[in-house]
């Protein structure tokens, strides 16, 4: 059989989201039988994504065959039920914990006098809590379309229930076959906790912890419910037109939205995005895995700017490279440097070199987070 190229033309690989969206269009191909699929980049007005060595040039087979991987495994109605009924007492039984808690601190209490009511009264709370958290999540399991979605809503789970999911997936796992152990070392490492808490640092890619109550694995199971081969063929191969709303990662530039970058008020028109680019963006995760770092969790492409910011940089090539070699690209050291290393870079194969910080937009409980728009490095 020819190999075949195709152009991903509504992708732009100097948007964070883009060239995250491209690289997961080959992850998902890949994993859709595509084995010997590669990517390069291909400079016009901006660069544009091109598959290589696929067995179509056809737009919508491509998209067909995108969008039935990326659906994942059917769930049942009454499973789904089931999952929904577990979360409800979940749900209602952690405000309850929260609730007490309140109270006890309103009533002005002595150090001793407040230590002995939440034994009494908070304690018990705490344990209906924890039992209906892990009935939740047993029924959770069978109600997700992918396995590394049973972590919960969100990815900064306690490091207990890291290393619990970790050996469930480890069992599973095969050489070939090790996805879901890649996106869990995507999410985080049980030896970076927060402080003051048993919950892993997430991925500085976790840009959705609840505001607005999104959550991160949350929205990635609730868009995987909106594929449709023509949403995947219109991300692919048209310009973004930017029509859905909500159920966003927040990894688009476009999508910070204050008023002095905008001519009305932003709370009249809330921010629009494109779910099948943001589904194909958590699909490229397993290509940035964490590790225990000498300052706290460090990320793949990740690099701290000025002592205190955090950026993403990533590379552009234009010879076609498998998965395998993109991972290796994303893990130089000269990333890091690119000032210093533009000559090794440009050795490497490296044409063009992106730059997006890590933003955090708005004040006190209510801030969102963004990338600052790209610059060339």
């Amino acid at each position: 059989m020819r190999a075949e190229s195709l152009e991903l033309l509504g992708i732009d690989g100097a948007n964070p989201l883009g060239f995250l969206a491209a690289l997961g269009t080959l992850m998902t191909i890949r994993q859709a039988g595509e084995t010997q699929a590669c990517l390069r980049w291909q400079r016009a007005r901006t660069w544009v994504p091109v598959l290589e060595g696929i067995s179509t040039c056809d737009p919508n087979n491509l998209s067909d065959a995108v969008a039935g991987a990326l659906r994942g495994r059917p769930v049942s109605d009454d499973d789904e039920r089931k999952r929904g009924a577990t979360q409800r007492d979940f749900d209602t039984a952690k405000k309850m914990v929260e609730d007490k808690k309140k109270q006890i601190r309103s009533h002005g209490l002595s150090r001793k006098e407040r230590e002995t009511l939440v034994e009494q009264e908070v304690r018990p709370l705490e344990r209906v809590r924890d039992e209906g958290r892990q009935q939740w999540l047993g029924t959770l399991k069978k109600a997700v379309p992918r396995p590394e979605l049973a972590l919960g809503k969100r990815i900064d789970c306690t490091y207990e229930e890291y290393r619990e999911h970790a050996g469930d997936f480890v069992v599973c796992a095969r050489h070939s076959a090790r996805e879901t152990l890649d996106f869990l070392a995507a999410f985080g490492s049980d030896a970076c906790r927060k402080e003051k808490s048993d919950d892993i640092v997430p991925t500085p890619f976790c840009f959705i912890t609840g505001s607005g109550h999104q959550f991160f694995l949350d929205t990635v199971r609730q868009l995987m419910e909106k594929v449709t081969r023509e949403a995947v063929r219109q991300t692919l191969f048209e310009p973004w037109a930017y029509r859905d709303e909500k159920l966003s990662m927040r990894w688009d530039p476009a999508e910070d939205r204050r008023y002095a970058l905008l001519d009305r008020d932003p709370s009249d028109d809330g921010a629009k995005t494109v779910w099948m680019a943001n589904l194909l963006a958590y699909r490229a995760l397993p290509l940035f895995p964490c590790a225990p770092g000498r300052w706290g969790l460090a990320t793949t492409a990740w690099v701290v700017i000025d002592g205190e910011d955090t950026a993403f940089t990533w590379p552009i090539w234009e010879r076609a490279v498998s998965s395998d070699t993109i991972r290796s690209l994303l893990q130089l050291r000269e990333l890091s440097e690119p000032e210093r290393f533009r000559l090794s870079l440009r050795a490497r194969g490296i044409a063009a070199l992106f730059q997006s910080r890590r933003i955090k937009v708005g004040a006190g409980a209510n801030y969102k987070l963004n990338f600052s728009p790209a610059r060339g490095v």
